[in-house]
This record gives structure tokens, C-alpha cells and sequence, in this order.
């Protein structure tokens, strides 16, 4: 199972008082601190109660379980779960990062709140099947960019008059479509793209070439203006995928459309390519909690067998995943849960079919100063490093 869930708040989860059934989650589209109210709860089952991290009882991880080494002098960190007292100034702590944490509760259903109908649900989760917890903060894609430098290769880069160049690009999309998908049109169906759709990405590599322009002069640097000037923004089959830019006198600027795109891109005269230097301005990376991600995964989760309401049926493709989420409205947070069946022994199911994921996306804009605006969030998964903003780094564990 696949099941993915968002917090459109600052308050990821909703706190524990006060909010005493399902009915007080609200869904919204982005929102500030509201966190008697917020959009996803972790549910006790047992306790029939929310999970808010104030206590240890109302929390799944004990944070800070071990401590680093201190300065001569230092302290034990605190934590809103208990304080640890003083060391002298000649004596250390053990300087490890617990990768089995110390569980607090036995079992938890992550809840959210849907635009309308019942809330969607997790099964019940015993923490004895959990077996990794992975929590990475907000990461901006980067689109891939390559400059080709076209002058400073000597003869081999002098033009003619009726020479012929090109520009080729090496398209290639190692993630799934559903990531592309949602950069080109989120709200609907796929449009502008030659060619269509479904060729163009079930070839795991592709390749595009641009129009042919024909030199006027044998002026180098004039030539390749011009030839840059005349496939930027044309209505080529590539301007769909990859965008050009000037260069200056050096030649020219790829850049890939789409993030988690790969591209290559030579030019050639005459059909031979010119051996310019061709080098990568801005490396390609997908980072983590784009809108493109998540309402990729969200539709996938929904697609296959990941969101349903109480009663198990599907919701009907409605989506939580926002561009503007909180108030700064950057992007999410992620934090991924995988549990394995209990039942995994079963005849007919192997350990990679019991392996289902949790998936959590909440504003990149929460504050972990207070409860209401996250820190609880912080504690309930044992994400705190002792006293460390989450924010600042990744947090794993593993069982």
C-alpha cells in the first residue's frame, strides 16, 4: 500500500486538546497557525486520542535518546520530553545518533481532513512494524543547464557562407511520467507536446533536432548569434522539452524544461559535430517537496491503492497538494514511514509485496519553536537533535 498525506498548515498536526475525534480535522488549501484545527492528526487508536508529541505518552519516539560528546563545560541538551541534568566539566557523553529510537506507543493511524466526505485514513500501524522512518527537509529542484561554446575550437569552428548548423538534444526521463505530467498541466489533460505524449516518454531516450540555419557570412561570432536568435522560441519539436539562450560571443545555453529531465546537446556544421567545449552550468536535481512532486505522488498514491476514505473506497482523484502551502508557500517538508505486514509469512506473498509506505508532506514554513506551529510534529516522530531545528538537516532511522 501507497498511501500519501498532506498538511497545508503550519501546524502540521493537530494537537491532542480539545480535538477529541476525526470530525475536528479541517482541511484547507494553505494556512497559518491553526492547531486545535489543522488539516492531519496522528491518531492513537488505543488511547482513542491525538498524538501531539507534549508528553511522552502523546508521542510515538522519544527524541534525543543519546547524546553527543560536550565541551568541557557543556550541558546535556533539554528537550520538551524530560531534561537531561549537568556533567563536569571531565566527563562526556557517548557521541552516537540512535538509529533504532525508543518507541513510546504501540500503534498510530495517520488521518487527514478531505474538501468534503469522511476523512482518508492509515490502517492501524503496530510500531513494531515500522522498520524505517526517513525525514528530509525542503529542497528547490534545479532544472539541468548546459552551456556549448561554440568559438574556441580554432578551424574546426569556422564558417562558410551556406555552411549548415544544428543544434541535436539528448532527451532522456528516468523518472516516472506522472512527474511531468504535473509540471505541464496539473489541472488536466496533456497539451503542446510533440510528439505526443505517450511516445515521447515511453522511449526512455529521445532525440531532437532543431532547424537548419544557413550561415550568410563567414563571421563566426555573428553566425552563431544568429543561429541561436533563430531556434530560440521557434516551433521546434525540442522547444517543448529544452529552452536556448545567448551565450554572449561564447556560443549558446541549453536548458531542460522539466525537473528531473536529463538532456545532452551538441551542434553540428554540415552534419559533423563540433568538438566545442560543452560543459553543465546547473546540474540536474529533483530535490524534495515541489508541488511537481507532490501532487505526482499523490496522484499515484490515489491511482493505485493509497487514499481511502473509512469505508475503503476510492475519494475520486481529489487533491490536498497546494502551490502556495502555508503562508510562505515554498514547498513541503517530507517524511516517509515503510511497514511491513504482519502477516507477511503469508503463502503467496513475498517481503517486498508486505512493504507498504506513509508518506507525509507538510509546509517547509512551519516554525519548530512552538507547539502550535509544529514542534510537536518534531516530537511525536523523534525528529529533534538535541534541540536542533528539524528543519535544518535530514532525520533516519532504521530498524
Amino acid at each position: 500500500m501507497n498511501q500519501v498525506f498532506i498538511s497545508n498548515s503550519l501546524t502540521p498536526i493537530i494537537e491532542n486538546a480539545g480535538s477529541t475525534t476525526w470530525a475536528s480535522l479541517a482541511h484547507t488549501t494553505a494556512a497559518g497557525d491553526a492547531h486545535d484545527s489543522a488539516m492531519m492528526g496522528i491518531w492513537d487508536p488505543y488511547g482513542v486520542q491525538f498524538l501531539d508529541g507534549t508528553t511522552s505518552a502523546l508521542s510515538l519516539i522519544a527524541p534525543d535518546t543519546l547524546s553527543k560528546i560536550t565541551a568541557a563545560g557543556g550541558t546535556y541538551a533539554t528537550d520538551s520530553i524530560g531534561a537531561h541534568g549537568n556533567i563536569a566539566a571531565d566527563q562526556h557523553a557517548i557521541t552516537v545518533n540512535p538509529t533504532s529510537p525508543q518507541w513510546l506507543n504501540s500503534a498510530f493511524q495517520v488521518v487527514q481532513a478531505m474538501p468534503s466526505g469522511n476523512p482518508v485514513a492509515s490502517p492501524i500501524i503496530q510500531t513494531s512494524q515500522v522498520k524505517r522512518l526517513r525525514w528530509d527537509p525542503f529542497a528547490a529542484p534545479v532544472l539541468q543547464k548546459l552551456t556549448i561554446n561554440l568559438g574556441d575550437d580554432g578551424a574546426e569552428t569556422d564558417v562558410a557562407v551556406d555552411d549548415v548548423l544544428q543544434l541535436v538534444v539528448l532527451i532522456t526521463m528516468p523518472g516516472d511520467i506522472a512527474f511531468y505530467e504535473a509540471q505541464i498541466n496539473p489541472g488536466g489533460a496533456v497539451t503542446s507536446v510533440t510528439p505526443a505524449l505517450g511516445h515521447a516518454f515511453d522511449n526512455p531516450k529521445r532525440i531532437y533536432k532543431s532547424a537548419e540555419y544557413v550561415c550568410a557570412s563567414t563571421t563566426k561570432e555573428t553566425e552563431f548569434n544568429a543561429f541561436e536568435a533563430a531556434i530560440d522560441g521557434t516551433d521546434q519539436s525540442f522547444s517543448d522539452f529544452v529552452s536556448i539562450s545567448d551565450n554572449g560571443a561564447a556560443g549558446i545555453f541549453v536548458e531542460a524544461k522539466f525537473f528531473g529531465m536529463r538532456i545532452d546537446a551538441f551542434v553540428t556544421i554540415n552534419g559533423n559535430k563540433i568538438t566545442g567545449t560543452r560543459g553543465v552550468s546547473n546540474a540536474c536535481t529533483n530535490g524534495v517537496g515541489s508541488f511537481a512532486e507532490v501532487i505526482s505522488n499523490e496522484k499515484k498514491a490515489q491511482y493505485s491503492q493509497g487514499f481511502h476514505n473509512r469505508m475503503y473506497l476510492p475519494t475520486g482523484g481529489v487533491t490536498s497538494a497546494s502551490t502556495a502551502p502555508g503562508s510562505a508557500g515554498t514547498g513541503y517538508d517530507r517524511l516517509v514511514l515503510e511497514y511491513v505486514n504482519s502477516n507477511s509469512s503469508m503463502p503467496g506473498f513475498n517481503k517486498a509485496g508486505n512493504t507498504s509506505t506513509c508518506t507525509l508532506y507538510t509546509p517547509n514554513d512551519t516554525s519548530f519553536a512552538a507547539e502550535a506551529t509544529g514542534i510537536f510534529y518534531e516530537d511525536v516522530f523523534g525528529l529533534s537533535r538535541l534541540n536542533g531545528d528539524a528543519g535544518a538537516t535530514a532525520v533516519e532511522y532504521n530498524w
